[in-house]
């Protein structure tokens, strides 16, 4: 059966740098760990998960560089998908977690960290809605292609706001700690006669 596998992209911060929170609008290339994690993730689908119909990436930086790896390995096509580009985080865009607590958004920080809870006066974009409506389009495409005969597996390189949103779109749940995906990790998701099986979730490869 073919699969649609999510990736997140790998590291963009340094050792010992205090990380920020890195949205569309912030387009780091991977570090030298983060070039690891990429090949990683390429030989994991390599060893596990061909053939391959289709790489779909986010037009970031972090997130093509890893796309570029697995098509490298791989000789799939990659395509770009706007709908992958991660949520730009407005007010606290680029902002490491002291000052956004600084802006006096400690409560609203914590709320989306541990629950999911959107922010609404951070001003990120698109809008919950837009992102909610795009991720289920994009679900909804993938589940159409993997039904193809012949239909290979199918990847989607993204960033962690996404995936916690595809998982939201998967399971009903909140966008919470559980929908999280660490930095160079992969998911599973098994289509179903309607909707998806998550058959693995912030795997390391």
């Amino acid at each position: 059966m073919p699969h649609l596998i999510l990736m997140r992209h790998g590291n963009t911060f340094e050792a010992g740098e205090t990380p920020r929170r890195v949205g569309a609008a912030t387009d780091l290339p991977l570090t030298t760990a983060g070039e690891a994690q990429a090949q990683a993730l390429a030989a994991l689908i390599k060893a596990r998960f061909l053939p391959l119909s289709a790489i779909i990436t986010a037009p970031l930086l972090r997130t093509k560089r890893v796309a570029e790896a697995i098509a490298n390995a791989t000789n799939a096509a990659l395509m770009i998908d706007e709908r992958l580009t991660e949520i730009t985080y407005g007010a606290w865009e680029n902002k490491t977690d002291a000052a956004i607590t600084a802006l006096g958004d400690a409560a609203q920080l914590a709320a989306w960290d541990h629950d999911g809870m959107w922010p609404e006066s951070a001003n990120w974009t698109p809008s919950k809605a837009t992102l909610e409506h795009n991720i289920a389009s994009l679900l909804d495409e993938q589940h159409k292609n993997l039904s193809l005969p012949e239909s290979g597996h199918r990847i989607l390189v993204t960033s962690n706001g996404i995936l916690r949103f595809i998982h939201q779109a998967v399971t009903g749940k909140p966008p919470a700690d559980e929908a999280k995906v660490k930095t160079g990790r992969y998911c599973v998701l098994a289509p179903r006669a309607t909707g998806w099986t998550i058959e693995a979730w912030n795997k390391a490869p």
